[in-house]
């Protein structure tokens, strides 16, 4: 028998725990003197604050840049940095339960975001420190972290209400709230906080998506992650200062680390979820307070799985029963015992793909990862895990799988959850993979293997997809449905919950044979997905098949959809028609949806503007996320609205911002010179109508629109009199056109043919402000040819027809003067302008 080597022997050895014979690094930097160590003095408050999806290396005190996160580092410098800290798992959920129990993922059974829960039996810090007199509480950033996950238990308060985040960062409201938020809701709490707790603060704000706020985002332009982090960096500033300012004593402990890193494209991966490299798995660890030497930098391989037990130890408090980490105290003082293993795993692949899942070991020098093809890394000579000695080291990978099954023997993973499409929906504004009911391929594989096992597509291959994907919904937020159309293309037949993007896609691109092809699969595929129906609502409302679109708005509320896109679709439908009443109720109902969205809020506020409730409808527009109303559809809406309540400057100044957003959209500039128009800028209505037309060359109303103004201005009338001849044949000889013709034909000072238009328009059946204003029309002309009498006439009609609306008085003074100028026996003014 070949005999084994002294590593693979201490490996063997160490099977039932997770250690290693490799050698341990040299004492901490700087450690505390063995008396302080042997007798420290004792906290009297503990603070955990997670900083989601930061990776060790982009922190100042692990290497990064100077000033970008003066916090953590000045942390480091007053208490002690682990260097090899690791995550077990790059996923939110599973590595915060992990921090909260000291338990790795196979032993509190959380393996993924959403569909799974910690159980009620599983001992956790929170739950421990209440028992022993503590006042406990916890503020987090994400849905992923809701309480419904488990989370919540031990803790007095569990603050996840992520409505009160407002309009601060647009329209993920619903799913996460930014870092400034979640420091003042803890802060709030801490105002009234007895000298002994522990809270726990969990800042969202460095998972993509990358948006950070001025001015952070200006600091960073090149460099949005590192512009969150700083962002976050900063609020932890905010809620440490405030901590030292009330707790002045030194005896507040506190810790600082991340659930997972994120790998920025290394490897091929975009974000996180899917591999177990150290770009996801290293995390920084920070502490700072009793019992910690201050500047200590402890080089041991250490686990999230350590964090509860420090804690509990240096608060002087007994440990978690059962607990798998352990307390890092000795490590602290240059005693960290037997060389450590951490555990890694990811069934993200699994569930998400069905794809195999990945587990591993993180030893001191070594990273390996159990895989369909199983990748080995020499992490002192190759940090970057770009050169695989899994074929070369056949000896070391066996001894290390060897442990590893040590580990995970006799273990499965507990039963995962259908998630809710409520909790999907958030999920995936978050940015994370969550496919609907009957899109999960092999359902229940992962529940039915034995935790450990591999097997079937090595993610590594197929990798590539999570980046198309994530890209896939990134132009989906942004709106570029045709490029959207062509990743879709690209990544081919994969599955149900591709098809519902490239569905999204087709649908926002207007490409509807294909939004047809797909949303008829769709239904045979998933007859009971009620997105399916949510989207053939939309599309029949677009093709002008209004009880089709009800009847498929009115199956997805039937099958239960979550979100108030039907509701909002109902709502649409029922105004179009004019049914107001019922409109409003749709759209109350839609803002009280499991998954809101800001349409119907927008909606009922024109609603509530055109119906003079000023107050409510500016009550309703200031609760929008920011940025909602610069989209051009609710711009449109909200400024028709304001326009019709007389708000002008309001339109206006909402119009002039979408359109720096859309400076080419036709509708906003066709909007922007009505606004022009009733404020009476008729310069500002030229230009605002040269630039539709430019946008739209072929749309009548554009040619009208300009030729109307060109009239008023008295200016380029040979031009404006062949855009309203245009107009009026494209039309059909519209009364609206035939109008705007007449008035360019009295600017002209042809007046007989300006009456014969009038007359043509009024004798094709015009109604409403239509008629009226070509009874105006009919006056201005019949005065210009000194037909006094009739021209009276003409205009006593025109103000009958037109019944005092506010939108016809500049026409009606103006017409009416010239009309009365007669009666007084001056001569008509045909050249006056306005």
């Amino acid at each position: 028998m070949k005999r084994r080597g002294r590593a693979a022997a201490c490996l063997v050895a160490a099977a039932l725990a997770p250690a290693a014979c490799e050698r341990r690094d040299a004492a901490p930097e700087r450690a505390a003197p063995a008396a302080a160590a042997a007798a420290p003095a004792r906290a009297a408050r503990a603070v955990l604050v997670t900083l989601d999806t930061l990776r060790a290396d982009r922190v100042g005190a692990y290497g990064a840049g100077a000033g970008r996160t003066p916090t953590l580092d000045a942390l480091a410098e007053r208490g002690a940095r682990f260097e090899r800290a690791v995550s077990p798992a790059p996923i939110t959920l599973p590595s915060h339960a992990t921090l909260l129990t000291g338990l790795d993922p196979p032993d509190h059974g959380v393996h993924h975001n959403g569909r799974f829960r910690l159980a009620d039996d599983v001992p956790t810090l929170a739950a421990q420190l209440r028992a022993r007199g503590f006042a406990t509480a916890a503020f987090v950033g994400a849905y992923v972290l809701d309480a419904r996950f488990g989370l919540a238990r031990g803790f007095d308060v569990y603050d996840d209400d992520l409505e009160v985040a407002g309009p601060a960062r647009g329209a993920t409201a619903v799913a996460e709230r930014p870092a400034d938020a979640v420091v003042d809701a803890a802060l709030a709490w801490l105002e009234r906080a007895p000298d002994r707790f522990f809270v726990w603060i969990h800042l969202y704000d460095p998972h993509a998506e990358h948006r950070p706020p001025e001015p952070w985002a200006s600091r960073f332009t090149g460099d949005p992650y590192a512009g969150e982090i700083a962002f976050a960096d900063a609020q932890l500033g905010r809620l440490l200062a405030a901590l030292e300012a009330r707790w002045s004593d030194g005896a507040t402990l506190v810790a600082a680390t991340s659930d997972h890193g994120e790998s920025l494209g290394e490897h091929g991966e975009a974000t996180h979820a899917y591999t177990l490299y150290e770009a996801t798995q290293r995390v920084p660890l920070l502490l700072a307070g009793p019992g910690v030497p201050a500047g200590a930098v402890v080089r041991d391989v250490v686990a999230l799985a350590d964090v509860a037990p420090t804690l509990l130890d240096l608060l002087g408090e007994p440990a978690l029963p059962g607990a798998t980490g352990t307390s890092l105290r000795a490590a602290l003082a240059g005693d960290g015992g037997p060389p450590r293993a951490a555990y890694l795993e990811t069934l993200a692949t699994q569930l998400d793909w069905g794809w195999s899942p990945l587990f591993g070991l993180r030893t001191a020098r070594h990273k390996y990862v159990r895989a369909p093809r199983p990748e080995l890394y020499d992490l002192e000579r190759d940090p970057g895990e770009l050169h695989d000695l899994a074929a070369s080291s056949p000896a070391l990978v066996a001894e290390l799988d060897r442990l590893l099954d040590a580990r995970l023997a006799g273990r499965r993973a507990a039963p995962s959850r259908a998630l809710a499409a409520d909790e999907r929906a958030r999920l995936e504004a978050l940015g994370y993979v969550a496919p609907p009911p009957g899109a999960a391929r092999e359902p229940g594989r992962a529940e039915a293997t034995p935790l450990g096992a591999v097997g079937g597509t090595d993610p590594k291959d197929e990798l590539h997809l999570v980046g198309e994907l994530h890209r896939l919904n990134e132009l989906l937020g942004e709106r570029r449905y045709e490029e959207a159309l062509a990743v879709a293309d690209r990544l081919g037949e994969r599955g149900l919950e591709l098809r519902l993007l490239e569905l999204r896609a087709a649908l926002g691109a207007g490409r509807r044979d294909r939004v047809e092809r797909l949303a008829a699969r769709l239904l045979e595929d998933a007859p009971a997905l009620p997105e399916t129906h949510a989207v053939l609502g939309m599309l029949r409302e677009r093709a002008g098949d209004a009880p089709g679109a009800r009847a498929a708005y009115e199956r997805a509320l039937a099958l239960g959809a979550p979100s108030a896109a039907p509701l909002t679709g109902l709502g649409r439908l029922a105004e179009a028609a004019g049914r107001l009443d019922e409109s409003r109720a749709y759209y109350e109902r839609a803002r009280g949806a499991a998954i809101p969205e800001a349409e119907p809020t927008w909606r009922l506020a024109a609603l509530e503007l055109e119906a003079g409730r000023l107050e409510r409808g500016s009550a309703l527009l200031l609760q929008l996320p920011h940025g909602v109303l610069r989209r051009e559809d609710a711009a449109l809406r909200v400024a028709s609205a304001e326009l019709a309540a007389g708000r002008t400057e309001l339109a206006r100044l909402r119009l002039d911002a979408a359109l720096r957003d859309a400076p080419g959209s036709p509708s906003l500039r066709a909007l922007r010179g009505a606004v022009a128009e009733a404020e009476g800028d008729w310069q500002a209505a030229r230009e605002a109508r040269e630039a539709w037309l430019r946008a739209a060359p072929e749309d009548p109303a554009a040619r009208n629109d300009l030729a109307w103004t060109l009239a008023q201005l008295g200016r380029e009338l040979p031009r404006a009199r062949r855009l309203a001849e245009d107009a009026v044949e494209a039309t059909g000889r519209a009364p609206g056109t035939l109008d705007t013709l007449a008035a360019v034909l009295v600017a002209q000072g042809d007046f007989r043919a300006a009456l014969a238009r009038a007359d043509e328009g009024l004798a094709r059946g015009a109604d409403g402000a239509t008629r009226a204003r070509l009874l105006y029309r009919r006056a201005e002309a019949l005065a210009g040819l000194a037909r006094r009498e009739e021209a009276r006439d003409a205009l006593g009609e025109a103000r009958a027809a037109a019944g005092g609306a506010p939108a016809l008085r500049g026409e009606d003074a103006r017409v009416g003067a010239r009309v009365l100028s007669l009666r007084s026996g001056r001569p008509p003014p045909g050249s006056e302008r306005p």
